[in-house]
């Protein structure tokens, strides 16, 4: 990949986190309906500004996609600390896939739930429900995903990228970890309106996704260091 396609995919990025945050903070998703609401007042929910909800839910659908360019990006970063092709790099680029579909399936749920609100309120609830778990619950994989890029920077000599990075992203697994937790609860800091199951996260992951792209246009403007493994 290119100096100039890398940097293209930071940019992307950085502008993946713009998207989201409008795309949450449109569909009044800030702050978050409560897991303890019934149907009936969930369905309230969506059928008050119910399009302003779908167009922020369009605006979030195509930052969540723009996640997949850090992921691209990343498997280059990874490949040039370890020697393409690299095992890490690799296995990153396969969670990171996968995290991109969870999370465009998370708006998609989220989406059916919007489009109809005067339907059936158990329904609605479900789809709601079914769209949040797909975000919050899809915590594990970018754990692992974060892993294995702190992994791939602790293991080698500083050359690309600091040791810090590799410890914020050990850091970003621990904090998303809670948020698979919604699972267990309806009230309180794990539930998902809680400060541990939604707040902590959201922020979190937001962070994450700047810092892989500060990441990514680091490695566009620093050469290969003397006695990397050439590219293949």
């Amino acid at each position: 990949m290119s100096s100039r396609a890398q940097t293209a995919c930071a940019v992307t990025g950085v502008i993946g986190v713009v998207l989201i945050l409008i795309g949450f903070v449109t569909a009044h998703y800030v702050p978050p309906p409560k897991a303890n609401w019934t149907a009936e007042h969930l369905q309230s929910f969506y059928q008050s500004h119910s399009d302003l909800k779908r167009f922020g839910l369009f605006v979030m659908l195509f930052g969540t996609a723009f996640f997949a360019p850090l992921v691209a990006g990343m498997k280059v970063v990874l490949d040039r600390i370890e020697g393409p092709p690299g095992t890490l790099a690799t296995l990153q680029a396969i969670i990171g896939a996968a995290g991109t579909v969870l999370l465009i399936l998370f708006v998609m749920l989220l989406g059916v739930a919007a489009f109809r609100p005067d339907r059936s309120p158990d329904v609605t609830q479900a789809f709601h429900d079914a769209g949040w778990f797909m975000a919050f619950l899809s915590a594990v994989p970018f754990t692992m995903q974060a892993i294995t890029i702190a992994a791939a920077v602790l293991g080698h000599p500083e050359t690309l990228l600091p040791r810090w990075f590799g410890y914020l992203n050990i850091s970003v697994a621990v904090l998303l970890i809670p948020g698979a937790a919604l699972l267990l609860f309806k009230t309180g800091p794990l539930s998902y309106h809680g400060i541990l199951g939604y707040w902590i996260p959201l922020v979190v992951f937001a962070s994450w996704m700047i810092a892989m792209a500060w990441a990514i246009r680091r490695s566009a403007n620093t050469p290969d260091p003397i006695g990397a493994a050439p590219a293949a």
